[in-house]
């Protein structure tokens, strides 16, 4: 069997927020992180004048008492607080006006546990041009897509003057996207400019190929918010991985719906149930969605910069999941310096530090 290809690195929209182990929950929520974007020539030849043609769309729910105040209680099972009001850039039922005729809209669920389901309420199409780790290869034509906590989306959408429409979020059949919501209401103007197309092929960067060898490693989420039958431990390191491999990681889901994140690394779905993953979650990624009873299949590729002291973690993005223990820690380091690793990491300095 032809080994499967890995996509390419470029152009990333990515997102920060804090770490601190129990607590990652309530300040995601209340509404500490952002968006970097990284961005290079190959990414450039996409709308890229930021605020006009090229706007970030960061989507969080939230949930407010009666008087106004932020309902902090983040820890309601199974899956954490989900609101029932969406703030956009945090913003309630925003509006935009565009003037332009290509619009490109970087998304980001900054929810703790909520998925969404992008699309226009008049079904237009659009066209999704990179995934959380960069650049598809060419564009791809879809009505809707669905992104879980943590994951991004680049996707560029046409307009006529005086098109009017709104962007939402459609119902899923999960346990994680059961509502319906309007997000952002766009107004096109009557005198639009014309931009020019898109390009058919977005990099050419060539793809590299997993090794028939790769290190196969398993790891089973459970309703009990363990990895491999493990809760978090800071003291220990879970993974030691060699700096410029692909290894496949199979993740079976024995429990709520979860999602699985990889820090420092970026990989691309084999399959899903053995079948091929939706079209648009065939880019390059750094979480993927994993609902109850499914195994996932991911061929994750490793950078070159190592550290045996200085752990990296994988973790559900589902930040109640995450807050509750459902993370591992792993460190990346040259090929027969294993023994370098730390056994225990209490008390060095790095461990806070991911």
């Amino acid at each position: 069997m032809k080994p499967a290809a890995l996509g390419n690195r470029t152009g990333p929209t990515t997102w920060y927020h804090p770490h601190l182990h129990g607590k990652t929950a309530l300040h995601v929520y209340r509404g500490l992180a952002g968006m970097f974007i990284i961005d290079d020539e190959e990414s450039k030849t996409l709308p890229s004048n930021y605020g006009v043609n090229d706007i970030p769309l960061i989507n969080q729910d939230k949930l407010f008492s009666e008087d106004g105040n932020l309902i902090e209680k983040t820890d309601i099972e199974p899956f954490g607080l989900m609101g029932n009001t969406i703030l956009v850039n945090g913003t309630y039922d925003p509006y935009l006006e565009v003037k332009e005729s290509q619009i490109r809209f970087r998304l980001l669920n900054g929810s703790n546990a909520r998925a969404y389901h992008f699309g226009f309420d008049d079904g237009r199409t659009f066209q999704l041009v990179a995934n959380d780790a960069g650049l598809l290869e060419s564009p791809i034509e879809l009505d809707q897509m669905m992104l879980s906590p943590g994951e991004r989306g680049e996707i560029v959408v046409s307009f006529e003057p005086g098109d009017e429409t709104i962007f939402r979020s459609f119902k899923g059949e999960n346990g994680i996207d059961q509502n319906e919501f309007e997000l952002l209401k766009i107004v096109a103007s009557d005198n639009l400019k014309e931009t020019k197309e898109i390009p058919k092929i977005l990099t050419k960067e060539q793809k590299s190929e997993v090794p028939t060898n790769a290190k196969v490693r398993t790891f089973e989420l459970t309703m009990d918010s363990k990895i491999n039958g493990k809760a978090m431990d800071m003291n220990r390191i879970d993974e030691v991985v060699h700096a410029n491999t692909t290894e496949i990681w199979e993740i079976t889901n024995r429990g709520w719906d979860h999602n699985f994140h990889i820090h420092d690394a970026a990989f691309r779905i084999l399959d899903i149930n053995g079948e091929l993953p939706p079209i648009y979650e065939r880019g390059r990624k750094d979480t993927v969605f994993i609902p109850s009873g499914s195994t996932v299949r991911i061929a994750v590729q490793f950078g070159e910069n190592t550290n045996p002291s200085f752990p990296l973690m994988y973790h559900c993005h589902l930040l109640l999941h995450e807050d509750e223990g459902m993370m591992g820690q792993f460190v990346i380091v040259e090929p027969r310096t294993e023994d370098e690793v730390p056994k225990n990491l209490h008390n060095n300095e790095h461990n806070q530090h991911h």
